[in-house]
């Protein structure tokens, strides 16, 4: 820390990690491997999503997967990427999260309710 810098207790507490918290699912639901439940957590200036989830149905195009928390929202949209983690050769469905929080999923071909999709590299800024 430079020479006279304070670290006041809010300062530090901004960035400890916050608990995590879960997403509210809707057209999604959560993968079966329990031991990579999705959810979500604030760090500092930044949030994240861990975990893992899948399609309650078939379908393709794009759908609203779940929703995050609007604390946790970004102030405006940002796209990633998910790679399916089930067998078979990796692929990645498109990943938009939304300024209300809303986390939709889009897919050039169709994917199934047993396709898994890892989120845990997904992270933005929250201002």
């Amino acid at each position: 820390m430079p020479a006279g810098a304070r670290l006041t207790a809010d300062r530090f507490n901004a960035e400890v990690p916050g608990p995590w918290r879960n997403v509210t699912f809707a057209n999604w639901q959560q993968g079966g491997l329990t031991y990579a439940p999705l959810r979500v957590q604030k760090y500092g200036s930044r949030a994240r999503l861990d975990g893992h989830a899948q399609p309650s149905a078939s379908y393709s195009g794009n759908q609203l997967a779940f929703t995050i928390p609007a604390d946790l929202a970004p102030a405006y949209q940002h796209y990633f990427n998910a790679v399916r983690i089930t067998s078979g050769a990796p692929t990645l469905v498109g990943v938009i999260i939304s300024s209300t929080g809303a986390v939709t999923v889009y897919s050039g071909g169709t994917i199934g309710p047993t396709d898994r999709y890892d989120f845990s590299f997904i992270d933005w800024p929250l201002d």
